[in-house]
Protein backbone atom coordinates (compact mmCIF):
# COMPACT_ATOMS: atom_id res chain seq x y z
CA UNK A 1 0.00 0.00 0.00
CA UNK A 2 1.04 3.96 -0.92
CA UNK A 3 1.87 5.09 2.83
CA UNK A 4 1.16 8.62 4.35
CA UNK A 5 4.46 9.71 3.53
CA UNK A 6 4.17 9.35 -0.31
CA UNK A 7 0.87 11.39 -0.20
CA UNK A 8 2.59 13.70 1.71
CA UNK A 9 5.93 14.36 -0.80
CA UNK A 10 3.85 14.12 -3.81
CA UNK A 11 1.76 17.00 -2.11
CA UNK A 12 5.07 19.19 -1.47
CA UNK A 13 6.49 18.76 -4.20
CA UNK A 14 2.87 19.84 -6.20
CA UNK A 15 3.72 22.84 -3.87
CA UNK A 16 6.97 23.19 -4.76
CA UNK A 17 6.33 23.34 -8.44
CA UNK A 18 3.76 25.92 -8.28
CA UNK A 19 5.56 28.30 -6.49
CA UNK A 20 8.98 27.95 -8.26
CA UNK A 21 6.07 28.99 -11.53
CA UNK A 22 5.13 31.99 -9.76
CA UNK A 23 8.86 32.79 -8.86
CA UNK A 24 9.92 32.65 -12.44
CA UNK A 25 6.34 34.19 -13.52
CA UNK A 26 6.83 37.25 -11.24
CA UNK A 27 10.48 37.77 -11.95
CA UNK A 28 12.74 36.62 -14.57
CA UNK A 29 10.46 35.72 -17.23
CA UNK A 30 7.82 38.26 -16.07
CA UNK A 31 9.13 41.09 -18.46
CA UNK A 32 9.69 38.49 -22.10
CA UNK A 33 6.33 37.00 -21.62
CA UNK A 34 4.61 40.69 -21.34
CA UNK A 35 6.86 41.73 -24.21
CA UNK A 36 6.21 38.62 -26.43
CA UNK A 37 2.57 39.34 -25.66
CA UNK A 38 2.52 43.23 -26.39
CA UNK A 39 4.09 42.72 -29.80
CA UNK A 40 1.65 40.06 -30.93
CA UNK A 41 -1.36 41.93 -29.85
CA UNK A 42 0.09 44.91 -31.56
CA UNK A 43 0.83 42.84 -34.49
CA UNK A 44 -2.31 41.43 -34.80
CA UNK A 45 -3.86 45.04 -34.96
CA UNK A 46 -1.69 46.24 -37.49
CA UNK A 47 -2.54 43.27 -39.57
CA UNK A 48 -6.34 44.28 -38.58
CA UNK A 49 -5.86 47.91 -39.92
CA UNK A 50 -3.78 46.55 -43.19
CA UNK A 51 -6.59 44.50 -43.67
CA UNK A 52 -9.60 47.04 -43.09
CA UNK A 53 -8.01 49.43 -45.22
CA UNK A 54 -7.51 46.55 -48.14
CA UNK A 55 -10.67 45.79 -47.85
CA UNK A 56 -12.24 49.71 -48.43
CA UNK A 57 -9.65 50.48 -50.97
CA UNK A 58 -11.33 47.38 -52.89
CA UNK A 59 -15.25 48.72 -52.15
CA UNK A 60 -14.55 52.06 -53.53
CA UNK A 61 -13.04 50.66 -56.47
CA UNK A 62 -15.96 48.47 -57.02
CA UNK A 63 -18.16 51.13 -56.66
CA UNK A 64 -16.67 53.21 -59.18
CA UNK A 65 -16.60 50.40 -61.51
CA UNK A 66 -19.97 50.14 -61.15
CA UNK A 67 -20.26 53.60 -61.76
CA UNK A 68 -18.11 53.68 -64.62
CA UNK A 69 -19.70 50.59 -65.98
CA UNK A 70 -23.32 52.35 -65.49
CA UNK A 71 -22.70 55.18 -67.41
CA UNK A 72 -21.54 53.44 -70.42
CA UNK A 73 -23.87 51.13 -70.88
CA UNK A 74 -26.41 52.65 -72.75
CA UNK A 75 -23.58 52.67 -75.43
CA UNK A 76 -22.74 49.25 -74.50
CA UNK A 77 -25.91 47.90 -75.50
CA UNK A 78 -26.92 50.30 -77.67
CA UNK A 79 -29.20 48.42 -80.96
CA UNK A 80 -28.17 44.64 -79.52
CA UNK A 81 -31.70 43.61 -79.37
CA UNK A 82 -33.44 46.37 -81.39
CA UNK A 83 -36.80 44.85 -82.59
CA UNK A 84 -37.11 41.95 -80.12
CA UNK A 85 -38.81 41.76 -76.58
CA UNK A 86 -38.34 39.77 -73.38
CA UNK A 87 -40.37 38.85 -70.38
CA UNK A 88 -38.49 38.64 -67.18
CA UNK A 89 -39.51 35.64 -64.66
CA UNK A 90 -38.64 35.89 -61.14
CA UNK A 91 -37.80 32.68 -58.81
CA UNK A 92 -38.53 32.96 -55.37
CA UNK A 93 -35.84 34.11 -53.37
CA UNK A 94 -34.27 36.54 -56.13
CA UNK A 95 -33.04 40.00 -55.27
CA UNK A 96 -35.60 42.19 -56.18
CA UNK A 97 -33.41 45.09 -56.45
CA UNK A 98 -31.78 43.60 -59.49
CA UNK A 99 -34.61 43.67 -61.71
CA UNK A 100 -34.81 47.51 -62.21
CA UNK A 101 -31.27 48.35 -64.00
CA UNK A 102 -31.48 44.73 -65.74
CA UNK A 103 -34.75 46.43 -67.18
CA UNK A 104 -33.21 49.88 -68.13
CA UNK A 105 -30.19 48.19 -69.81
CA UNK A 106 -33.05 46.10 -72.00
CA UNK A 107 -34.91 49.14 -72.73
CA UNK A 108 -30.99 50.69 -73.57
CA UNK A 109 -30.59 47.80 -75.91
CA UNK A 110 -33.82 48.44 -78.19
CA UNK A 111 -35.34 45.43 -76.48
CA UNK A 112 -39.10 45.92 -74.98
CA UNK A 113 -39.49 44.50 -71.67
CA UNK A 114 -43.40 43.02 -72.10
CA UNK A 115 -43.63 42.27 -68.23
CA UNK A 116 -42.64 40.63 -65.35
CA UNK A 117 -44.26 37.35 -63.49
CA UNK A 118 -43.14 36.07 -60.13
CA UNK A 119 -43.02 32.55 -59.65
CA UNK A 120 -44.23 31.01 -56.16
CA UNK A 121 -43.22 29.08 -53.67
CA UNK A 122 -46.89 26.70 -53.99
CA UNK A 123 -44.82 25.87 -58.13
CA UNK A 124 -42.44 23.65 -56.19
CA UNK A 125 -44.05 23.47 -52.40
CA UNK A 126 -44.89 19.76 -51.63
CA UNK A 127 -47.59 20.71 -49.26
CA UNK A 128 -49.19 22.16 -52.33
CA UNK A 129 -48.62 19.03 -55.23
CA UNK A 130 -52.54 17.99 -54.86
CA UNK A 131 -53.92 21.44 -55.19
CA UNK A 132 -51.07 22.42 -57.98
CA UNK A 133 -51.89 18.83 -59.83
CA UNK A 134 -55.70 19.46 -59.86
CA UNK A 135 -55.40 23.36 -61.33
CA UNK A 136 -52.56 22.78 -64.24
CA UNK A 137 -54.57 19.66 -65.07
CA UNK A 138 -57.78 21.50 -65.48
CA UNK A 139 -56.41 24.60 -67.36
CA UNK A 140 -54.03 22.22 -69.50
CA UNK A 141 -57.20 20.54 -70.51
CA UNK A 142 -59.21 23.79 -70.81
CA UNK A 143 -57.78 25.66 -72.64
CA UNK A 144 -55.85 23.41 -74.66
CA UNK A 145 -52.75 25.59 -74.85
CA UNK A 146 -49.74 22.82 -75.22
CA UNK A 147 -50.93 22.57 -78.92
CA UNK A 148 -47.89 24.74 -80.08
CA UNK A 149 -45.37 23.75 -77.26
CA UNK A 150 -41.97 22.48 -78.72
CA UNK A 151 -40.20 21.59 -75.87
CA UNK A 152 -39.63 18.31 -74.34
CA UNK A 153 -38.28 18.91 -71.38
CA UNK A 154 -37.17 16.15 -68.91
CA UNK A 155 -38.32 14.81 -65.20
CA UNK A 156 -36.80 12.50 -63.03
CA UNK A 157 -37.91 9.11 -63.93
CA UNK A 158 -39.32 10.29 -67.22
CA UNK A 159 -38.16 11.01 -70.48
CA UNK A 160 -41.22 12.54 -72.66
CA UNK A 161 -43.50 15.26 -72.21
CA UNK A 162 -46.86 13.97 -69.89
CA UNK A 163 -50.05 14.72 -71.45
CA UNK A 164 -51.92 17.57 -70.19
CA UNK A 165 -55.44 15.81 -70.13
CA UNK A 166 -53.86 12.27 -68.25
CA UNK A 167 -55.57 11.90 -64.99
CA UNK A 168 -53.11 11.41 -61.91
CA UNK A 169 -49.25 11.82 -62.62
CA UNK A 170 -46.92 12.81 -60.27
CA UNK A 171 -45.57 16.58 -58.84
CA UNK A 172 -43.30 16.34 -60.94
CA UNK A 173 -45.11 16.15 -64.11
CA UNK A 174 -47.39 18.42 -62.81
CA UNK A 175 -44.37 21.52 -62.79
CA UNK A 176 -43.61 20.13 -66.59
CA UNK A 177 -47.24 21.10 -67.33
CA UNK A 178 -47.49 24.23 -65.52
CA UNK A 179 -43.79 25.16 -67.25
CA UNK A 180 -45.42 24.34 -70.56
CA UNK A 181 -48.49 26.40 -70.17
CA UNK A 182 -46.36 29.56 -68.69
CA UNK A 183 -44.39 29.57 -71.71
CA UNK A 184 -47.25 29.36 -73.79
CA UNK A 185 -48.38 32.45 -71.89
CA UNK A 186 -45.37 34.21 -72.16
CA UNK A 187 -42.90 33.49 -75.10
CA UNK A 188 -43.27 32.46 -78.50
CA UNK A 189 -40.69 31.76 -81.51
CA UNK A 190 -42.72 33.73 -83.94
CA UNK A 191 -41.87 37.49 -84.46
CA UNK A 192 -44.80 38.19 -86.04
CA UNK A 193 -46.41 36.67 -82.85
CA UNK A 194 -44.65 39.17 -80.14
CA UNK A 195 -45.61 42.07 -78.08
CA UNK A 196 -49.63 40.56 -78.35
CA UNK A 197 -51.64 38.90 -75.37
CA UNK A 198 -54.28 36.59 -77.14
CA UNK A 199 -57.28 34.76 -75.25
CA UNK A 200 -55.35 31.78 -74.73
CA UNK A 201 -52.76 33.39 -72.74
CA UNK A 202 -54.74 35.62 -71.12
CA UNK A 203 -56.27 32.37 -69.49
CA UNK A 204 -53.22 30.82 -68.79
CA UNK A 205 -51.95 33.90 -66.32
CA UNK A 206 -55.24 34.52 -65.13
CA UNK A 207 -55.50 30.57 -64.53
CA UNK A 208 -52.32 30.25 -62.83
CA UNK A 209 -52.60 32.88 -60.77
CA UNK A 210 -55.64 31.84 -59.15
CA UNK A 211 -53.69 28.56 -58.46
CA UNK A 212 -50.99 30.59 -56.83
CA UNK A 213 -48.47 29.72 -58.99
CA UNK A 214 -47.82 33.08 -60.45
CA UNK A 215 -48.29 36.29 -59.51
CA UNK A 216 -48.22 39.50 -62.37
CA UNK A 217 -46.49 42.11 -61.21
CA UNK A 218 -47.73 44.81 -62.95
CA UNK A 219 -49.64 44.52 -66.14
CA UNK A 220 -50.10 41.41 -67.91
CA UNK A 221 -47.03 40.83 -69.99
CA UNK A 222 -47.40 40.68 -74.15
CA UNK A 223 -45.84 37.03 -75.95
CA UNK A 224 -41.76 37.77 -75.64
CA UNK A 225 -39.46 36.31 -78.29
CA UNK A 226 -36.89 36.05 -75.69
CA UNK A 227 -37.08 35.39 -71.47
CA UNK A 228 -34.75 36.45 -68.54
CA UNK A 229 -35.09 34.11 -65.59
CA UNK A 230 -34.13 35.72 -62.25
CA UNK A 231 -32.40 33.20 -60.13
CA UNK A 232 -31.99 33.36 -56.46
CA UNK A 233 -28.74 33.34 -54.50
CA UNK A 234 -27.40 30.67 -52.29
CA UNK A 235 -27.90 31.33 -48.38
CA UNK A 236 -23.94 29.48 -47.71
CA UNK A 237 -22.19 29.85 -50.70
CA UNK A 238 -18.72 27.42 -51.00
CA UNK A 239 -17.68 27.91 -54.02
CA UNK A 240 -16.39 24.20 -56.11
CA UNK A 241 -18.70 22.35 -53.08
CA UNK A 242 -20.86 19.33 -53.43
CA UNK A 243 -24.31 19.92 -52.78
CA UNK A 244 -25.28 18.90 -49.50
CA UNK A 245 -28.73 17.77 -48.29
CA UNK A 246 -31.16 20.16 -47.20
CA UNK A 247 -31.26 19.46 -43.04
CA UNK A 248 -35.37 20.01 -43.50
CA UNK A 249 -35.35 17.50 -45.55
CA UNK A 250 -37.38 19.73 -47.85
CA UNK A 251 -37.06 18.60 -52.00
CA UNK A 252 -34.90 20.54 -53.57
CA UNK A 253 -36.75 22.84 -56.20
CA UNK A 254 -33.72 23.13 -58.49
CA UNK A 255 -34.99 20.58 -61.19
CA UNK A 256 -38.49 22.24 -61.28
CA UNK A 257 -36.51 25.59 -62.13
CA UNK A 258 -34.19 23.84 -64.21
CA UNK A 259 -37.35 22.52 -66.28
CA UNK A 260 -38.92 25.90 -66.30
CA UNK A 261 -35.88 27.21 -67.56
CA UNK A 262 -35.54 24.78 -70.32
CA UNK A 263 -39.53 24.76 -71.45
CA UNK A 264 -39.00 28.99 -71.47
CA UNK A 265 -35.77 28.48 -74.06
CA UNK A 266 -37.32 25.94 -76.60
CA UNK A 267 -40.43 27.94 -76.98
CA UNK A 268 -39.13 31.43 -77.47
CA UNK A 269 -35.87 32.58 -79.34
CA UNK A 270 -33.53 32.58 -76.91
CA UNK A 271 -33.30 32.55 -73.18
CA UNK A 272 -31.14 33.64 -70.02
CA UNK A 273 -30.62 32.23 -66.54
CA UNK A 274 -29.00 35.18 -64.39
CA UNK A 275 -28.41 35.21 -61.15
CA UNK A 276 -25.82 36.42 -58.21
CA UNK A 277 -22.19 35.16 -57.85
CA UNK A 278 -23.39 32.36 -55.26
CA UNK A 279 -25.88 30.78 -57.72
CA UNK A 280 -22.85 29.03 -59.50
CA UNK A 281 -21.98 27.52 -56.11
CA UNK A 282 -23.62 24.43 -54.70
CA UNK A 283 -27.32 24.37 -55.12
CA UNK A 284 -27.74 27.25 -57.33
CA UNK A 285 -29.58 27.33 -60.75
CA UNK A 286 -26.56 28.13 -62.83
CA UNK A 287 -24.30 25.14 -61.65
CA UNK A 288 -27.50 23.25 -62.15
CA UNK A 289 -27.40 24.30 -65.78
CA UNK A 290 -24.03 24.35 -66.67
CA UNK A 291 -23.85 20.30 -64.94
CA UNK A 292 -26.39 19.48 -67.82
CA UNK A 293 -24.36 19.45 -70.58
CA UNK A 294 -26.99 19.34 -73.35
CA UNK A 295 -29.08 22.32 -71.75
CA UNK A 296 -25.96 24.46 -71.45
CA UNK A 297 -25.40 24.46 -74.89
CA UNK A 298 -29.12 25.75 -75.40
CA UNK A 299 -29.18 27.81 -72.42
CA UNK A 300 -27.03 31.09 -71.33
CA UNK A 301 -26.17 32.08 -67.97
CA UNK A 302 -24.55 35.08 -66.29
CA UNK A 303 -23.30 34.90 -62.78
CA UNK A 304 -22.74 38.41 -62.11
CA UNK A 305 -26.47 38.67 -61.97
CA UNK A 306 -27.38 42.31 -59.72
CA UNK A 307 -23.89 44.18 -61.00
CA UNK A 308 -24.13 46.72 -64.27
CA UNK A 309 -21.51 44.10 -65.67
CA UNK A 310 -24.18 41.41 -65.16
CA UNK A 311 -26.67 43.60 -67.01
CA UNK A 312 -24.31 44.08 -69.87
CA UNK A 313 -23.83 40.71 -69.91
CA UNK A 314 -27.44 39.43 -70.05
CA UNK A 315 -28.20 41.53 -73.42
CA UNK A 316 -24.84 40.21 -74.72
CA UNK A 317 -26.00 36.76 -73.93
CA UNK A 318 -29.54 37.54 -75.30
CA UNK A 319 -27.74 39.23 -78.42
CA UNK A 320 -25.89 35.19 -78.87
CA UNK A 321 -29.45 33.54 -78.43
CA UNK A 322 -30.55 35.24 -81.30
CA UNK A 323 -28.24 34.12 -83.48
CA UNK A 324 -28.22 30.32 -82.10
CA UNK A 325 -25.49 30.48 -79.61
CA UNK A 326 -25.57 29.72 -76.32
CA UNK A 327 -22.61 30.72 -73.70
CA UNK A 328 -22.12 30.88 -69.93
CA UNK A 329 -20.70 33.81 -68.51
CA UNK A 330 -18.75 35.43 -65.60
CA UNK A 331 -16.46 34.50 -62.52
CA UNK A 332 -18.07 31.30 -60.98
CA UNK A 333 -17.78 27.58 -61.52
CA UNK A 334 -18.52 27.07 -65.25
CA UNK A 335 -18.03 30.14 -66.67
CA UNK A 336 -16.08 30.41 -70.12
CA UNK A 337 -16.03 34.65 -69.96
CA UNK A 338 -16.78 37.42 -67.72
CA UNK A 339 -18.78 38.38 -70.79
CA UNK A 340 -19.96 37.77 -73.85
CA UNK A 341 -18.06 38.71 -77.64
CA UNK A 342 -19.61 42.15 -78.50
CA UNK A 343 -22.31 41.55 -81.00
CA UNK A 344 -22.71 43.46 -84.44
CA UNK A 345 -26.03 43.32 -86.09
CA UNK A 346 -27.40 39.85 -87.70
Amino acid sequence: MIDFRYHLVSLISVFIALAVGIVLGAGPLNEPIARGLSQSVQQLRQDRDTLNDQLKTAQVGIANRDAFIRQIEPDLVADQLGGRSVVLVTLPGFDADAVKPLTAAIAASGAKVTGRVDVQNAWVDPSDASAREKAVQALATGVGALAGSTATPSTPGSSSTPSPTRSGGSAGSSQVVAAQLLARALVTDELSASEKTDATSRALLDGLTRAGLIDVNGDTPTRATQAVILAPGVTQAVQGAAPSPSPSGTPDPTPSWVTLARVLDADSTGAAVVGPASSATAGGLVTAVRADAPLAAELSTVDTGGTPMGDVATVFALREQQLGKAGQYGFGDGAKAPLPATSGSG
